[in-house]
């Protein structure tokens, strides 16, 4: 009786064994900063900016890779993870592209000690951050840079970056590339509102 009673336990606790071991290895990403193609904009010496904060959407604020498989579904990648928090790692990553698109000093530590220093800030909300079932990652994000005593500018750019590969590795290059894109075009931006307020 006893041994009859403890054998489908047995069979159950191998099988939950065997599963475990099957399961896929968990693997963790990045994004990194992707080196600028073009020289540095071009900008009269003004308060440093810092990035302040970096919104996302509820759907890609996890740790799971997400993807877009059609208009209205997402997958969510369980085995395929990000190393940090989604937001925190676009705001360091960003800084650090804007930090190489821009002079030096321009761009504050996102770690900085809060030290009463002035500091422009700056802001962005992205709505869309994520590859499709081929590959593709589109990045739409709106940004808003506040200067003490003077008006704020703003802007929106949507990049399309294709990985090459539907992997999460591709995917992941791609994602930091498109976040490159977007800084490079910021850059841009803030060079041009400069040369606005020196005409005014």
């Amino acid at each position: 009786m006893s041994a009859q009673f403890h054998w489908p336990a047995s069979i159950a606790a191998a099988c939950l064994l065997a599963a475990c071991q099957a399961s896929p290895p968990t693997h963790y990403f990045a994004l990194t900063e992707v080196t600028p193609t073009t020289p540095r904009a071009t900008l009269a010496a003004q308060i440093p900016i810092r990035v302040e904060r970096v919104m996302i959407p509820g759907e890609l604020d996890r740790l799971e890779l997400v993807r877009r498989s059609t208009v209205n579904q997402l997958q969510i990648a369980t085995f395929d993870r990000w190393a940090a928090p989604l937001d925190d790692m676009i705001r360091r990553v960003l800084a650090d592209d804007l930090a190489a698109r821009l002079a030096p000093a321009t761009i504050a530590s996102v770690n900085e000690p809060a030290a009463g220093e002035p500091r422009r800030h700056l802001f962005v909300g992205v709505h869309e951050f994520s590859a499709d079932e081929h590959g593709t990652v589109v990045l739409r994000a709106a940004w808003l840079l506040q200067t003490p005593n003077a008006a704020s500018a703003r802007g929106s750019e949507e990049v399309a970056v294709e990985a090459g590969s539907s992997t999460a590795d591709a995917v992941v290059a791609a994602m930091s590339r498109a976040l490159a894109a977007f800084a490079d075009r910021m850059a841009v931006s803030f060079a041009a509102h400069t040369e606005e307020k020196k005409s005014e």
